[in-house]
């Protein structure tokens, strides 16, 4: 099994600033409630989160430093589960060991991430051919290389623009990362993409504000159908938006059979609230489901239900994310 999706981030306080009771209650619960899993990461703009990828060393990204009710309730300030997944499985996994990341064709000795091979937190034999996330055949179907990749960003974990990065760094051929389009979050996700992709890469991404359904905008109407691949991570806890990620998705989406909706969830507001989508909105919108399961943090895997009977226990549920690949329907 992979490690737990956790111990993939770390966070690197301000020097001269002492932590929070809160980040300290919050760095231990792991010990004390040794069931529960850690799911979201960040809440502070002077916090770096380290995403600790086996394929790119250290990858450092900022949250958003949001302003206001409006811009907070759309949790951008956190990274969540879903996005770290998203990131992992967009990526692939190593061959035989080996970290990329070169900058201008040459990797500087000593530094991480991007920048050269680093240390990795874990070693090469953890990673072996049997102890990932998916099975080499379901890895390809996960595969960005050569598309056009639109992030979905958005009302969510966004601000950080983990997945789009990752994309980027893993081959894709251009990259679109959209988010809510309030300047505090569109800055964080370009100071992200600046630090983590050398120009060669970087060149091929670009950045628009983008809500979910208002496709009358200059970026919709320029990028209808345009994308191979559209990646949704923690899009889902908002049910009153369904319908309106719905329409984006359609409205991207290439008409070419091949192009894929890539879209991760976690349970954490509950299965009610991401069920109607898969189980309503989808289909009735013109997205088939090709491929749907549940996944916990460590790597486990069990079949997708709508719904469960009783109540699940919230440390329970916090621990799993739905999985799904979905397409245009008929293609």
């Amino acid at each position: 099994m992979p490690p737990p999706l956790p111990s993939l981030i770390s966070l690197r306080r301000p020097e001269n600033g002492p932590p929070e009771p809160e980040d300290i209650f919050g760095s231990s619960l792991g010990g004390i409630f040794t069931d529960d899993l850690q799911n979201s990461y960040g809440d502070d703009p002077d916090t770096t989160i380290i995403y600790k990828s086996h394929r790119f060393g250290d990858l450092e990204f900022a949250a958003a430093d949001v302003r206001g009710e409006e811009q907070r309730r759309k949790f951008a300030h956190y990274l969540w589960n879903a996005g770290i997944l998203m990131a992992e499985l967009v990526a692939g996994r190593v061959e035989e060991g080996k970290v990329e990341g070169v900058v201008d064709g040459e990797a500087k000795d000593g530094e991480n991430g991007v920048f050269g091979a680093g240390k990795m937190g874990h070693g090469e034999d953890e990673w072996g051919k049997e102890k990932w996330w998916v099975s080499k055949e379901e890895e390809q179907l996960w595969s960005v290389q050569g598309q056009t990749v639109l992030e979905l960003g958005a009302e969510l974990y966004a601000g950080v623009g983990l997945a789009g990065i990752a994309s980027a760094l893993s081959g894709a051929a251009e990259v679109t990362i959209t988010d809510y389009p309030a300047p505090p979050i569109l800055s964080a996700i370009t100071t992200n993409v600046s630090k983590n992709l050398p120009g060669h890469i970087k060149s091929h991404v670009t950045i628009h504000g983008h809500s979910w359904g208002d496709l009358s905008t200059p970026f919709a109407i320029e990028n209808a159908h345009r994308f191979t691949r559209i990646l949704a991570a923690d899009c889902l806890w908002m049910s009153d938006q369904h319908d309106n990620l719905a329409q984006s998705m359609l409205h991207f989406l290439s008409e070419s059979p091949d192009a894929r909706v890539y879209c991760i969830a976690g349970f954490h507001t509950g299965r009610t609230r991401l069920a109607p989508f898969f189980q309503e909105v989808a289909p009735e919108s013109g997205l088939e489901i090709e491929e749907i399961y549940e996944m916990d943090g460590m790597g486990k895997c069990r079949v997708w239900v709508n719904e469960k009977s009783g109540v699940e226990d919230i440390g329970e549920r916090n621990k799993w994310l739905v999985v799904a690949r979905l397409k245009r329907q008929g293609s």
